[in-house]
């Protein structure tokens, strides 16, 4: 005898299909088995209620990206550590500019390493015409050098919203160079009215077969002008990615934290809830220690209703209650109004008769709020990749090998943001200027080589020199510098690239100077003396050695004094 299975309907009135009731069946018996992870388990306390859901990268962000990315804002206009570290971040990855080091392919363009050189430096030359035009025709807006519109991305990019948008733009009456940038706030980059994602269109971003980008629905204003009048609010342009012959349009730069995302969400994210809350502490800190000022004092009447009465004669009646509460209360209105009680800055209250105040008397701020807020604090320097130390300037735990630890440490993750920000944002900018000017018949190419239009990914090679990392005791650190440059392990170059300097540009600046010394018949200082000393024990560690001069009890060369505080 065949079993015949019962037939499910669906809420349509049809049959539920075959496939959804094979996956019902399997969800059922996965919710009945214990995993062998505990992470996974359904029966556990911490993980009963926890029901995480199943999202894709970019359908996780979709629909939470406009509160995200307002609440986010928000936190940086009012909250000082919001606005505090995403300037840390930017002083640090964008600094005051970028350097150009064009670095042409010689070997895939048919040239010899000395005719790349001259092309290069030909290149930087003209770079530096564009991009620090006092004019500012580099800035569709002409509002901003180069340096200005990169830091302006880079809020974008490593602040509330987590990624930037910049259109190149064709400036027609631009006298030297045409190319211009357009930085575009990415709430405008959206679906057209609102719809809801498709297939090839993902948040304002049109895709192809392979996610990559083809082209970018904008909003011509930014949906938080709907009170300014703009007409053209409820309308959309659409802007392809890059022009037919392989031109930038549309710059995106963002980091991909999941395989499929087409737009970014900011480093700040995951501790939103921690900013928020530690906000919060400290204004309910200051509120409770601000009412404990202003509620300083409170006079009591000793007078007991009942004894009054008695004392007067009078019933116990509600209107003789009210006239004597009524008369006592005029009464004293008209003496503390003629002879007021003044303490300077606080409330003096008075209370009817046989009331009697009693407070708490909570000490605040409480004795565990720094430790809250620094735990906090950690918490949000690490997520965003700075120290502790950098987001709150606060430097009085440091010495010098927790500074040098430090330093590496970020310095890693800085030059990794800096790397990924550098090819998404400004190499799109780069190839676009280089286009320009090998049409205008700027650069001379040698016999043989390669042409910019036969091969644009040679000609676009390029270093960013960005700020400088900085030293912690420099006479030892150049020393070491010096002994690495003996030893042949590093380069000139690299080494002026980490203190944020051009190699090139330092060389043609001694030799300046030396040939006007020479002139004025001067002799030029030489470098000054030996190494110093080290340590007359062999025993004890160098970073001891360093350690006793960063904190006072010898005084380093060029070093500040910085004492920490003693243990409690």
């Amino acid at each position: 005898m065949t079993e015949t299975r019962p037939i499910i309907y669906g809420a349509d009135g049809e049959p539920v299909p075959t496939h959804l009731r094979r996956a019902a069946r399997v969800r059922n018996a996965r919710s009945g088995l214990q995993g062998s992870y505990q992470g996974a388990s359904h029966d556990h306390p911490s993980f009963a209620n926890w029901n995480a859901g199943t999202y894709s990268g970019q359908s996780a962000l979709s629909y939470s990206r406009p509160a995200l990315a307002d609440r986010l804002n928000d936190l940086a206009r009012n909250d000082g550590w919001g606005a505090a570290g995403t300037s840390r971040l930017v002083d640090n990855i964008v600094g005051s500019g970028w350097t150009l080091s064009a670095k042409p392919n010689y070997r895939s363009l048919n040239m010899s390493y000395e005719q790349a050189e001259d092309c290069a430096d030909r290149i930087e030359a003209l770079w530096r015409d564009y991009t620090q035009d006092v004019d500012k025709w580099c800035d569709a807006e002409r509002s901003k050098s180069m340096a200005g519109l990169l830091g302006l991305a880079a809020r974008n990019r490593f602040g509330p919203e987590g990624e930037a948008f910049g259109l190149l733009v064709w400036h027609e009456n631009a006298p030297h160079f045409q190319t211009a940038i357009q930085i575009v706030d990415p709430a405008r980059c959206s679906n057209p009215m609102g719809r809801l994602d498709e297939e090839f269109l993902r948040d304002g971003v049109a895709i192809d077969g392979y996610g990559a980008p083809t082209g970018y629905h904008f909003r011509r204003s930014h949906p938080g002008d709907y009170f300014h009048g703009r007409a053209n609010l409820w309308q959309w342009d659409y802007i392809e990615r890059q022009t037919e012959w392989g031109r930038p349009v549309v710059i995106h730069a963002f980091e991909q934290k999941r395989a499929g995302m087409t737009r970014g969400v900011s480093d700040w994210a995951p501790v939103m809830r921690s900013i928020k809350q530690s906000t919060d502490y400290e204004d309910y800190e200051s509120q409770a220690a601000l009412l404990n000022a202003v509620m300083a004092a409170f006079i009591e009447t000793p007078f007991d209703p009942d004894e009054l009465l008695d004392a007067l004669g009078s019933d116990g009646s509600q209107s003789a209650v009210a006239g004597m509460f009524g008369e006592i209360a005029n009464a004293q209105k008209a003496f503390y109004g003629a002879a007021p009680i003044d303490l300077p800055g606080v409330r003096i209250n008075t209370l009817q008769p046989g009331e009697k105040a009693t407070l708490t008397r909570p000490e605040h701020p409480n004795a565990n709020f720094e430790v809250f807020v620094n735990a906090a604090l950690r918490k949000i320097a690490s997520a965003i990749g700075l120290s502790y130390e950098q987001l709150t300037m606060d430097w009085s735990q440091v010495n010098y090998s927790s500074a040098r630890a430090a330093l590496l440490e970020i310095w890693r993750g800085l030059t990794a943001k800096k790397g990924g920000f550098a090819s998404q944002f400004m190499a799109p900018i780069y190839r676009a200027f280089v286009e320009e000017i090998f049409d205008k018949g700027l650069i001379e190419l040698p016999s043989g080589a390669v042409s910019f239009e036969e091969n644009p990914a040679a000609w676009c090679h390029a270093e960013w020199i960005g700020p400088g990392r900085g030293w912690i005791d420099p006479l030892r650190e150049a020393q070491a510098a010096s002994q690495r440059l003996e030893s042949h392990l590093t380069t000139r170059q690299q080494e002026a690239a980490e203190q944020g300097r051009d190699w090139k540009m330092d060389a043609e600046q001694r030799a300046r100077e030396e040939r006007y010394y020479s002139e004025l018949g001067l002799t030029i200082p030489e470098a000054g003396g030996q190494p110093r000393p080290t340590s007359q024990n062999a025993d004890v560690d160098q970073d001891e050695e360093i350690e006793d001069d960063v904190n006072g009890r010898r005084k380093a060369h060029g070093i500040p004094t910085i004492r920490r505080k003693s243990a409690r």
